[in-house]
């Protein structure tokens, strides 16, 4: 073999060499922080059992024993038919656990009627990323509505949620969850989108005139159902309420500036109104 053609066969090899072994250093510490051979996760046992009905402040408490060489979370999900179900659900903040042997404690609720065939935990690591997942059948329905009489929860349920709670108000957590940038912008710009509705919305039902104020009072119909159910004494609860607001009040906002956009650069395009005129006698 020519020595040129030796020399670049040897280049070659080294090259390729220090890519793979970068990779390996790239790759190593995430393959090994998603590895499953030394986290064994058991869920025990649920409360209430399966077939229960419960009101809108109730919770479905499931018992997890867990051994892991890593700091792990929990957070629970509740699924129907294999679909994820999140409308209204109410799920436990993931509070970290220590490495070795022990319990935790999951739950999920919801606070619209919703009837879920599975439960399911979601296993993560310190810093959020998740591990795998288990499952466990349930047969579980919420009215919707508050119970009549709250339900105890088991002795167990009692004494863990306090050991949750010591975890999540006094240990010092490494990489406490951190919403991004996009959900505090979503935020603000919802809290901004209230007070900016309501003087849009008074500005043109008292300037525009009319087919334009009949479309801009179109917003007001649900605001006015929602007072209805409200003044009739309907029990609302206060959650939804607040979801509805912070949920339709950006969309109304959005078809109000539409509707000024569309009046600004067509309203001159479009024909005149018919003014009635009585007959001549």
């Amino acid at each position: 073999m020519p020595l040129a053609s030796k020399i670049t066969m040897t280049y070659l090899k080294n090259t390729f060499s220090v890519i793979t072994l970068f990779l390996i250093c790239l790759c190593g510490p995430s393959s090994l922080a998603q590895s499953t051979d030394n986290i064994l996760v058991k869920l025990v046992t649920m409360d209430p059992e399966v077939g229960s009905t419960l009101g809108s402040e109730d919770m479905l408490y499931v018992l997890v024993h867990y051994e892991s060489d890593i700091s792990l979370r929990f957070q629970a999900i509740a699924m129907r038919d294999g679909a994820v179900l999140d409308v209204g659900a109410i799920k436990n903040p993931a509070a970290l656990h220590a490495v070795g042997t022990g319990k935790a404690l999951v739950w999920v609720g919801y606070t619209n009627p919703t009837h879920i065939d599975a439960v399911q935990v979601i296993v993560l690591d310190e810093k959020w990323r998740e591990i795998y997942r288990t499952t466990k059948k349930a047969d579980v329905t919420w009215q919707g509505v508050a119970a009549v009489e709250p339900r105890k929860p088991a002795a167990w349920v009692e004494s863990l949620i306090k050991t949750e709670r010591r975890k999540m108000d006094f240990l010092y957590d490494p990489s406490p969850k951190k919403y991004g940038a996009l959900f505090d912008i979503v935020f603000f710009l919802t809290i901004a989108s209230i007070p900016a509705y309501i003087l849009l919305q008074l500005h043109m039902l008292w300037r525009y005139k009319y087919r334009w104020k009949e479309l801009a009072a179109i917003p007001l119909f649900p605001y006015m159902i929602v007072a209805f159910y409200t003044l009739v004494g309907l029990d609302i609860e206060t959650s939804l309420m607040v979801t509805f607001l912070f949920r339709y009040t950006p969309l109304a906002l959005l078809y109000l500036i539409c509707l000024w956009l569309a009046k600004r650069f067509w309203q001159h395009k479009l024909p005149p109104p018919k003014l009635y005129k009585p007959p001549k006698a």
